[in-house]
């Protein structure tokens, strides 16, 4: 039977390089660049939530997703430029479903560092680990169909769609309902 290896992916947080970044844990001085960069409305147009507005939700966000990693649930990166340890995003998988070996990516980069290819590099990276350390069968990642740069950033990769759910997410700071639109990469047909 198959089964996610948790031993080798969570025995200590994994540090990953690639040519231009270090993907590496979250420590509390990285509070105020996350607070910087989720209370932006640029990074969070397409979250269905609104920015933030108090540097203890980025806290808060940091001791999560540290408790994630503690007990086995989620990876979340911190990106960094080689040679720079300041945050300029992060990225990881969440709503991880070990019995069918999938996992949900999400990911957010500073507006200042778009258009520079960060964002694609890192999930490289990530997909990578997933597949070879965590040997998940698919990675997914759930998006606005309006945001076509995340959506470009995926199939850059490899995902393709493969589902698509009318209003199906309700933004209640605009009183409205949005579409879902989920690409999957699929260990069998990931370019690398």
């Amino acid at each position: 039977m198959r089964s996610l290896d948790l031993d080798a992916a969570f025995a200590s947080f994994p540090v990953l390089e690639t040519e231009r970044l270090v993907l590496r844990a979250a420590m509390p001085n990285d509070a105020l660049d996350l607070y910087r960069i989720l209370s932006d409305p640029r990074v969070t147009r397409y979250f269905g939530r609104p920015p933030w507005t108090a540097l203890a939700q980025a806290e808060e966000r940091i001791a999560v997703t540290d408790a994630a990693f503690r007990e086995r649930k989620g990876i979340r990166w911190v990106l960094s430029l080689r040679g720079n340890p300041r945050m300029i995003g992060s990225c990881g998988f969440w709503r991880m479903v070990p019995e069918h070996l999938r996992a949900e990516v999400g990911y957010e980069l500073d507006p200042e560092q778009w258009g520079h290819g960060y964002m694609p590099e890192a999930l490289r990276a990530i997909v990578a680990f997933g597949f070879d350390v965590l040997r998940l069968h698919a990675v997914e990642a759930h998006i606005d169909p309006e945001n076509r740069n995340s959506a470009r950033v995926l199939e850059k990769l490899g995902f393709a769609q493969e589902a698509y759910f009318r209003e199906s997410y309700y933004e209640a700071q605009n009183d409205r309902f949005t579409d879902t639109a989920v690409l999957t990469a699929l260990r069998t047909t990931w370019r690398r």
